[in-house]
């Protein structure tokens, strides 16, 4: 990512929500993007996988390559074929995400349909469902009949049945209690080292940064304001920002 600007369109004006960012993810790396509400997280997710609002609601500028191809400002058709296959998205709330009038199977597998992945889908289906820890017999269950945490294996479920090179995960333990939390964030990392896959971490917890991630780029008010090992900037952190952000941790 190079120099990304993102722009919404609020009251007939262009309001500044991404300001320059730049940034590069290697192959099976972690990297966390960190920074309190509104300092320009998901906007700058959404920009990567395409699905920020179209202009005049958005105006967007800057460079993405995706493995060596320019993506930013594809035509909707084109970055459908990505978005999924090459990069999947692990939405902040499953609950809104997930349809209520469909299985949790049927919806697993509509990204296999979308991407021309048909046959044995039911048996893909399983096999996804069995590697998130669900027993594969609930995938004709509906969304209401899972609670929090299942419902968020069922989001990395469907992020991973079609093997992406690049999962994003936007806050994927908000709203989960700590036990919860880990179960969540164990999964990822063992999906990471089975599937090779690089993930893009979007959070507020620092605390969960300095634990999993390789690098971290700390954001605030729409820039990055420092970049670093996640260790090296947890120990030592250079901007004030990012000091008050640690300061703001829970300690014994």
């Amino acid at each position: 990512m190079r120099d990304l600007h993102v722009d919404f369109r609020v009251r007939g004006k262009l309001s500044p929500a991404v300001r320059g960012i730049s940034f590069d993810l290697h192959e099976r790396e972690i990297l966390a993007i960190v920074g309190e509400s509104g300092s320009g997280k998901t906007a700058t997710s959404q920009a990567l996988t395409g699905l920020l609002p179209e202009e005049p609601a958005c105006v967007v500028r800057g460079s993405v390559l995706f493995c060596g191809r320019e993506i930013l400002g594809l035509p909707d058709r084109e970055i459908r074929k990505i978005r999924g296959k090459g990069i999947s998205y692990i939405f902040q709330d499953p609950q809104s995400s997930l349809n209520p009038v469909y299985t949790i199977g049927a919806q697993i597998e509509e990204v296999l349909k979308t991407h021309g992945l048909s046959r044995a889908r039911g048996q893909r289906v399983r096999e996804v469902l069995r590697a998130v820890g669900i027993d594969p017999a609930r995938a004709g269950a509906f969304p209401c009949e899972f609670s929090g945490g299942m419902l968020q294996r069922v989001m990395i479920a469907m992020a991973i049945v079609s093997e992406p090179k690049i999962l994003v995960a936007d806050e994927p333990t908000t709203a989960l209690d700590v036990t919860v939390q880990k179960q969540i964030m164990d999964l990822i990392l063992s999906l990471r080292q089975r599937l090779g896959m690089s993930v893009l971490l979007i959070t507020h917890n620092f605390g969960l940064v300095a634990e999993v991630a390789d690098r971290v780029c700390v954001f605030y008010r729409g820039e990055k304001v420092e970049e670093g090992a996640a260790l090296d900037v947890a120990l030592s952190p250079r901007a004030e920002y990012t000091r008050r952000l640690l300061s703001c941790v829970p300690r014994l």
